[in-house]
């Protein structure tokens, strides 16, 4: 079979289309045969080395593939051939192998997927879990009335906005373009915030009557991560699930005293932290694919790619040009 392997780390060239054989599944496990797979941010890290949880190499990226059943091993108690199923990365533990036209996985990592989704939306199942998660685990205690989603017009951004407008919050999205901040609020932000041509903070303090946001979710970080705590409302939080921009450049600990009025919080998160956590995760999971089965939400899907052209597709992404969701298929 297919696959994308990487055996150094780099730019989006050290992404070889290889021929590998295809898995059979042993004992509880079920072969499926991929349909769409979900380009993720952390295969980026991955591939250029900065992640944290680095594999060994040679590795075959990928941790989100939706498919079919097309054989079962021994004990194999609730599957069957032909059915629909979801891999997360989670699941498996997080040992990649997901940029393949087939993956042998465990019994219990094949979530049953509702019949109707559409193959490539389920890719964004994890975006959806990750956003529930952040929402009401990470920053729990916290009633929404207004969040703040940085990177509004992304995979993860746009499940963001999608599970906290179901929560009852308005939300105001950050975004790099006049075209990205109209996308952002088509998807139902009530504002957009275009960060090149106006300051997050002092946008957020006006739009909200001087109140600030209950939530504010932040992947970047970064030298100007701190100014986020003059729009976080009384009582309110900032959560960091990730830091693409780097460490802040001036003391946190101080910020957080100057604006103490606020009494604002500061959460960093990792989805790492439910690796020994399974039953919290595989609930999220499950309002996830409500959310999605039902129809009640439609992920956005920026880009298909063919499996073969995976360097396009980290391109896209890198560039931060993709409005939803990159795909993948075999």
């Amino acid at each position: 079979m297919k696959a994308i392997q990487i055996s150094r780390t780099g730019g989006s060239d050290v992404l070889e289309s290889v021929e590998i054989p295809t898995p059979r599944p042993g004992a509880g496990e079920v072969l499926v045969k991929a349909a769409s797979i979900g380009v993720n941010y952390f295969d980026l890290l991955i591939r250029t080395g900065r992640y944290r949880w680095m594999p060994k190499l040679p590795f075959v990226l990928g941790n989100e593939l939706s498919g079919e059943i097309v054989e079962t091993g021994p004990d194999v108690r609730t599957l069957k051939v032909g059915q629909k199923v979801f891999v997360a990365g989670y699941e498996i533990g997080n040992r990649g192998g997901l940029y393949a036209e087939y993956a042998a996985v465990p019994e219990q990592a094949a979530l049953p997927l509702p019949p109707g989704l559409d193959p490539d939306a389920a890719t964004a199942l994890t975006n959806y879990q990750l956003a529930v998660i952040l929402l009401h685990h990470a920053a729990r205690g916290i009633s929404p009335r207004t969040v703040v989603v940085y990177g509004a017009a992304g995979g993860v951004g746009t499940a963001l906005v999608d599970v906290a407008r179901r929560a009852g919050a308005s939300v105001i999205g950050t975004a790099g373009s006049a075209e990205k901040c109209a996308f952002v609020q088509a998807r139902g932000a009530a504002h957009a915030i275009d960060y090149t041509a106006e300051p997050v903070a002092e946008r957020v303090v006006a739009l909200t009557k001087g109140r600030g946001a209950d939530i504010v979710f932040d992947h970047v970080a970064g030298k100007a991560f701190t100014d986020g705590l003059k729009m976080v409302a009384p009582l309110g939080m900032i959560v960091s699930y990730a830091a693409l921009g780097g460490m802040p450049q001036s003391d946190l600990f101080q910020a957080m005293r100057q604006n103490i009025e606020a009494s604002p919080a500061v959460r960093c998160f990792t989805m790492h932290t439910y690796d020994h956590m399974p039953e919290p995760r595989r609930d999220a999971m499950a309002r996830a694919l409500e959310l999605l089965g039902s129809g009640a939400i439609k992920p956005a899907i920026a880009a298909r790619f063919p499996l073969a052209e995976a360097a396009r597709a980290h391109d896209l992404v890198e560039s931060r040009r993709a409005m939803g969701k990159v795909v993948l298929k075999p």
